[in-house]
This record gives structure tokens, C-alpha cells and sequence, in this order.
């Protein structure tokens, strides 16, 4: 989460052309990952977690809203990439991001990267539900894992709308 938005934005969607990537969405827990950002010292978890449900709304809007699935021209005669009228400016004004910029790069045919998570806290268990399609977890055995497991898959089932902010 220490990456710039648009530059996150920007560095998932190239790879895309050629292949799909993947993106392990840490939100960290140590003091120096707060370095990048800007800040003195990591917030509490609740905080972290709220920090990276927005950013994540940032990069949504980015990938998925900026530009139009027919913006990308590529007219070499007439020197044109990208239809002008059909990228747009997305603007965020929250708690913790402010963005007013179209996404630097066309959207790969997927729009959005393989989004992994590694929480199994009740928190994360909620943003990895909001958020990603693979889901890292350990335990000594799968009779631990199983109620982990099915704690996610119940919250992924509730449509986007009721389940519980992370």
C-alpha cells in the first residue's frame, strides 16, 4: 500500500497486455512501510485496514472507470493513441487519498489484476471477501482452516452492498 495510487494503477495494468498479473494487497504491519506514504509511524490495524479499502476504491475507479473499452485508437496514420472523449478524469477526494487524474495506461482486457490477500483475522477476512480471488492462509491442519475458509466464502456470497466494510 506504499506505492503511489496512479503509479500501482499504472505498473498492474501494462502486464496485463501480455498476460494477467497478480497482486499480493499487503496492508503492513511494520513502522517503516508508513515510510513510503509519508508518515511517521504505521496506524493502528482499523486504521490500516480503512486506509487500504480506499485505496483500493481508488484503484478500482482507475482501472475500471477511467478509460472507455474503445478509447485506445492506436492510429498510426493520423497519430493518434486514444480517443480523448473516451478517457476520463477520475476524481477522489476521501478520508486519506485525493486523486484527479485519468489512468496512465489503457486498461488491459481484464481491467483488474489477480487480487490476493493474506488476512484471516476477522478484518481481514472482510476486506479479502470486498477484495480479492485468492486468499493466502496457513493453519497445522485443515480441521483449523475449514471455519476460516467458510468465514470468507459466506462473507464473498452476501452481494457487495451487505457486506460489512473492512
Amino acid at each position: 500500500m506504499s506505492r503511489p495510487i496512479l503509479l500501482r494503477a499504472d505498473v498492474d495494468a501494462r502486464p496485463s497486455h501480455r498476460g494477467r498479473i497478480g497482486w499480493n494487497v499487503v496492508t503492513g504491519y511494520l513502522d517503516s512501510a508508513a515510510a513510503a506514504p509519508a508518515r511517521r509511524s504505521r496506524p493502528r490495524m482499523t486504521t490500516v485496514t480503512m486506509f487500504a479499502d480506499e485505496y483500493m476504491d481508488v484503484v478500482y475507479k482507475l482501472w475500471e472507470g477511467s478509460w472507455e473499452d474503445d478509447a485506445a485508437l492506436r492510429d498510426r496514420a493520423r497519430g493518434i493513441f486514444a480517443d480523448p472523449a473516451k478517457v476520463h478524469r477520475v476524481q477522489h477526494q476521501g478520508n486519506n487519498y485525493r486523486v484527479d487524474a485519468i489512468h496512465l495506461s489503457e486498461p488491459s482486457p481484464q481491467r483488474t489484476p489477480v487480487l490476493y490477500q493474506a488476512g484471516t483475522s476477522p478484518r481481514g477476512r472482510q476486506f479479502a471477501a470486498r477484495h480479492a480471488e485468492c486468499v493466502f492462509m496457513s493453519g497445522p491442519s485443515a480441521k483449523i482452516i475449514a471455519p476460516r475458509v467458510a468465514a470468507i466464502r459466506a462473507l464473498a456470497a452476501k452481494p457487495a452492498a451487505t457486506r460489512p466494510k473492512s
